[in-house]
């Protein structure tokens, strides 16, 4: 099975978690349960509180690992009702498993985690034993909540009613936990009512790559919620056998609509098997819920059942032909059909449940305006058929029918799936343009990789680590990971954004006397001869020697644009055409330069001392009140060797060498 998982959720949207840049962090140093610490140090039921008295972003990491014995009424946490999130990651010895355990036996009524604030976050907790839910986000102020992420899920077990409830909170995510399960995946922990329950209006919620196994009610409820996407979750089996919930799968119910269970993409499919009842049940006045790809198998009662105006009661599909060749039938006018291997393509498993549970998603075609559909390809074993509407309205699933030839099954009900992570980063995520990226690989039990540039050259790769991968023009484009387990057939999907800035108009460069000036930019560099001249990093520069000068300039987003090279000749510029401007007087033991300004009454100016490499040594502004005005310049101190002084008006420029030697 394939799972997907788009690093954008706002950013990215797993693993882009918790910004903390300007967070206060609380450390958990102790595993009591009472409410004691001293400033950002404590338990985490004082860390808790703590973080309740301001306004947030907050963030509770740990230094000790172990349980936290919640066994009295009074030592319940209390609910996170600021922006926190708990990070149990952090604890000393964390490998993927949580080392924190909240333990609810014997506290009496409460939950083990209540949210009811918006932009709160969990991760790497195991949270078992409370008589109320383990996990509870409720009220419209508790959204943008997450809930566990790559490498970072939560353990949510034997709690007495659901493990993990949302009323009323929206644009959530649920990601890579184990809901009714231990850790391992292994051992049914189930929670005694649903797995997973939306209800109240809980919209906008993801649901992604979760196991939600052995809960004593269905494993995913929707009640009266609309628009959550159930993506990559195992829903059912543990990894080494075939076991289920104890009722649905998953249950739509109550005016819940334009929910989606998989989608187009095997990235986005669900298995959805062993369960004790039906796989999915829609049922209620619930339209317009959209059931694509998934895998179902061994479910007790069947697949998919529609009850109650369930997605206004969709016909299924009938399949009239199947071959080796070719699958055809009838349907509702302009259908999309999806048409599958179902579980009977294997004999031996599950038997006496339903044999027209779609097992291994195979194609979809569209039936025409009189509701005539064919598939044509290469087929065997059995295969079964839903239909969907315009209005995203799935139905159950056709009759199973032989294609007269024996075949084999990519999924069964017991097995376990190797829980591929796709993940990796890059070198930097903003270049301008003609720049190149590395990329470096952290994905999880994987044996092959195919990435994908958008924008980029070389446009694909089937490297582990890609380096040098350019982008020529200036947008945002999506760099894509598949890894592949070492059947080739699990994967996993992981996407970044590249930001390729544009670069800047190349500057140009103007002269006046022997002054250069460039394009106005944020950041400059001049070259002589293609060799940077140190410490020549402003707008203008006076040039000392004939050469070829250029600039590089730099924008606001750090792109650069160098100039092309200009021959500039300074011979002749300075002496003879300023001698009747100006008239220096240098006083080496005073340490300062006397100049005498003629022919500039009225008039103000900037004067600068400037050395051979143009970097300007001492600078100051200027008004002639006189037709012979006097001007003292004190000179910094070990000023020696060649300077210019540099006389400038709104009109003119004059430049005068000259030597100096103010040795301190």
């Amino acid at each position: 099975m394939l799972k997907i998982l788009t690093l954008l959720f706002t950013v990215a949207i797993i693993t882009t978690l918790f910004n903390t840049a300007n967070a206060t962090v609380y450390d958990v140093n102790s595993l009591a349960a009472s409410n004691t610490g001293t400033g950002n140090s404590g338990t985490l039921y004082y860390c808790i509180t703590q973080a309740n008295q301001t306004v947030g972003p907050h963030s509770i990491n740990f230094s000790v690992a172990g349980t936290i014995n919640i066994n009295t009424s009074g030592s319940i946490l209390p609910a996170l009702n600021k922006q926190i999130s708990i990070d149990a990651t952090t604890a000393p010895g964390y490998a993927g498993a949580p080392v924190i355990i909240l333990d609810g036996t014997g506290a009496g009524g409460g939950n083990g985690i209540e949210i009811t604030a918006a932009d709160c976050e969990l991760y790497g907790l195991e949270i078992a034993n409370f008589s109320g839910r383990g996990i509870y986000v409720h009220g419209t102020n508790a959204d943008n909540y997450i809930i566990g992420a790559a490498t970072k899920g939560n353990v949510v077990r034997n709690n007495e009613y659901y493990g993990i409830s949302i009323d009323a909170s929206d644009n959530g995510v649920i990601a890579y936990n184990k809901i009714g399960t231990d850790a391992t995946g292994d051992i049914c922990a189930g929670n005694y009512y649903n797995g997973i329950d939306l209800l109240n209006g809980a919209d906008y919620t993801q649901v992604l790559f979760n196991y939600v196994s052995c809960n004593q009610y269905n494993g995913l409820q929707i009640g009266g919620s609309s628009y959550n996407e159930i993506k990559g979750n195992i829903i059912g089996p543990l990894k080494t056998q075939c076991q289920g919930n104890s009722y649905r799968g998953i249950d739509i119910e109550d005016g819940s609509q334009y929910n989606i269970i998989g989608g187009t993409n095997a990235a986005d499919f669900n298995k959805i098997a062993g369960n004790l009842y039906w796989g999915i049940e829609v049922k209620n006045n619930s339209p317009n819920n959209l059931i694509s790809g998934n895998s179902y198998v061994c479910n007790v009662y069947g697949a998919i059942v529609l009850a109650n105006n369930g997605n206004n009661n969709m016909a299924a599909p009938a399949i009239t032909t199947a071959n080796t060749l070719l699958i055809s039938g009838t349907a509702a006018a302009n259908a999309n059909i999806q048409i599958f291997k179902s579980q009977n393509t294997n004999p031996t498993q599950c038997t006496g449940t339903p044999s027209n549970q779609g097992a291994d998603y195979i194609a979809s075609t569209n039936a025409d305006a009189s509701g005539n559909w064919s598939l044509s390809g290469n087929f065997g074993g059995y295969v079964t058929a839903t239909a969907t509407d315009a209005n995203d309205n799935t139905s159950a699933f056709s009759t199973s029918i032989s294609t007269g030839a024996t075949d084999t099954l990519i999924n069964e009900c017991s097995g376990y799936i190797p829980f591929i992570t796709a993940s990796f980063n890059t070198s930097t995520s903003t270049v301008c343009e003609k720049q190149c990226i590395n990329f470096t690989d952290q994905s999880l039990n994987a044996a092959s990789w195919h990435w994908t540039f958008e924008g980029g050259t070389p446009a694909t790769s089937a490297l582990q680590n890609p380096d040098n991968i350019c982008y020529s023009e200036p947008g945002i484009f999506a760099a894509t990971l598949t890894v592949y387990g070492t059947n080739g057939i699990d994967s996993s999907v992981a996407v970044l954004y590249v930001t390729v800035n544009a670069t800047p108009t190349v500057p140009l460069i103007s002269q006046q006397g022997d002054t250069l000036t460039s394009t106005a930019s944020v950041a400059y560099q001049w070259y002589l001869n293609t060799i940077i001249i140190p410490g020549a990093t402003d707008q203008q520069y006076i040039v000392s020697q004939n050469g070829y000068y250029s600039v590089e300039i730099t924008d606001s987003v750090g792109c650069s644009a160098i100039s092309t090279a200009d021959y500039i000749d300074i011979t002749g510029i300075g002496d003879s055409q300023n001698d009747q401007w100006i008239n220096i007087l240098t006083d080496h033991q005073s340490g300062a330069i006397q100049l005498f300004i003629y022919g500039m009454t009225g008039k103000a100016a900037q004067l600068r001392l400037v050395d051979l490499y143009g970097r300007t040594v001492k600078a100051q502004s200027i008004f002639s009140s006189s037709p012979v005005f006097t001007q003292t310049l004190q000179l910094p101190d070990n000023v020696n060797g060649y300077y210019f002084i540099q006389l400038k008006t709104s009109e003119k420029i004059w430049v005068e060498k000259l030597l100096l030697h103010n040795a301190q």
